[in-house]
């Protein structure tokens, strides 16, 4: 479909099948334009960048998520935060699962980003959630209710607080062990590897400002702890409605983990972190469809409709069915984490790798987000009665904003 806006702006041309979405993704004549609204916090953030700077900066970056990596942290750090977030929550008996999880991925998204924790105290964690709170806002300002010049300028000033008090303090440190490095007096191996470590090495090279450093750095905590948090929740409302509808699923889903990474995979599907992604074209382009993008375009990628697309997911493409059938070439989340040069670098962090018959369950990447629904499962979570899910009323993204839990001993 394509709309010719009024008052000469770009013609936008929306993509909706599956398949045009799928190409336009790979294109490399359509450009990011999806934080054009947002571009004070996402100037030269590498989700941002085209062509030969997009490339050069991916390069660098994927030597940090190898899949040894995503393994360590799915078998070793994500359960023992998850426990430990949990903790004061299954004292209570009750708790709000967003932010249970944005807290318990804020801590590994943090980790990969190269923010330390100085205190460790519940004060400074707080303190960090509320940044990363702003940010978010201020980086999706596209998706905003309210004020969007106000949230804006709050995240600005986010980004100056969350610079001040956690981003120079960390940089020093990782400028003196480089330092320390040079002079021989540690080893490669001692330096900590993270993103903030790597475009320090690499600053000069890239020719890096020190504004971009610190928009590179802040966007890993926010898009790490909000994206997979949003998708965790997702999971569990489709777990626990499937669970009221087939009872006896609870206890295969709390012990087959390839079983619930179906669930996850499949809610992934029905809600990804971003409804659209955005492109300018650069060029004109003619996708295998026949459908015609001029130069200047703004192409709308609807990734719900695409990813609901009949032709590819069946007639009920709408519902939610983890035990859906599905073509060799299309991956059971759909175009969720993207697809071509711009998918999602933390895709196997929180998603794991699709499954099948002959996946080695003992070694297979299931994702943070099915790791952290099982751990729920197994404490015996289930909907609190007397409290409903409420969606974010500051988005039109389609998130909750509350989603309250009971931790029930008897199903645990």
């Amino acid at each position: 479909m394509n709309a010719t806006p009024q008052n000469g702006a770009a013609e936008a041309v929306v993509l909706s099948s599956f398949e045009e979405a799928r190409e336009a993704f790979r294109s490399r004549e359509l450009r990011q334009a999806l934080y054009d609204e947002g571009r004070a916090l996402m100037e030269g953030v590498i989700v941002n960048l085209h062509g030969q700077a997009h490339l050069a900066r991916r390069r660098l970056e994927n030597r940090l998520f190898r899949r040894d990596t995503f393994a360590y942290y799915e078998r070793e750090v994500i359960p023992a935060a998850v426990e430990e977030v949990l903790k004061p929550a299954l004292a209570e008996g009750r708790g709000d699962l967003l932010p249970l999880a944005r807290r318990t991925m804020m801590t590994i998204s943090l980790a990969i980003a190269g923010i330390d924790r100085r205190s460790g105290s519940i004060a400074e964690f707080d303190r960090l959630y509320e940044l990363m709170v702003r940010l978010n806002r201020g980086s999706n300002v596209v998706h905003a209710t309210g004020d969007k010049a106000a949230i804006t300028a709050d995240g600005l000033r986010a980004l100056e607080e969350f610079d001040a008090e956690f981003l120079a303090p960390s940089k020093a440190r990782r400028l003196g062990l480089l330092r320390e490095l040079e002079r021989g007096a540690i080893e490669e191996s001692e330096l900590p590897r993270d993103v903030l470590t790597t475009l320090l090495r690499n600053q000069d090279e890239l020719e890096l400002p020190e504004d971009v450093v610190r928009r590179e750095v802040a966007y890993f905590p926010w898009v790490g702890s909000f994206s997979t948090s949003d998708a965790f929740v997702h999971a569990i409302d489709h777990v626990f409605g499937w669970i009221a509808d087939h009872p006896g699923a609870r206890a295969e889903l709390r012990t087959n983990r390839l079983l619930l990474q179906r669930f996850v995979h499949e809610s992934i599907r029905l809600h990804p972190a971003s409804p659209e992604a955005r492109r300018h074209a650069l060029a004109p382009v003619e996708l295998r469809s026949g459908r015609r993008i001029p130069e200047g375009a703004v192409v709308v990628i609807d990734i719900t409709a695409a990813n609901r697309d009949p032709s590819v997911f069946g007639p009920d493409a709408d519902d939610f069915n983890p035990y859906r059938p599905l073509g060799d070439d299309v991956s059971p989340w759909g175009l969720s984490f993207g697809h071509g040069l711009h998918a999602c670098l933390g895709q196997e962090l929180a998603g794991g790798l699709a499954g099948g018959p002959e996946v080695d369950p003992a070694t297979h990447l299931y994702g943070a987000v099915t790791v952290m629904a099982q751990v729920l499962l197994e404490h015996g979570a289930r909907p609190d009665d007397a409290e409903r899910p409420e969606r974010d009323p500051a988005s039109t993204r389609p998130h909750f904003g509350r989603f309250p839990v009971v931790f029930d001993a008897s199903l645990a």
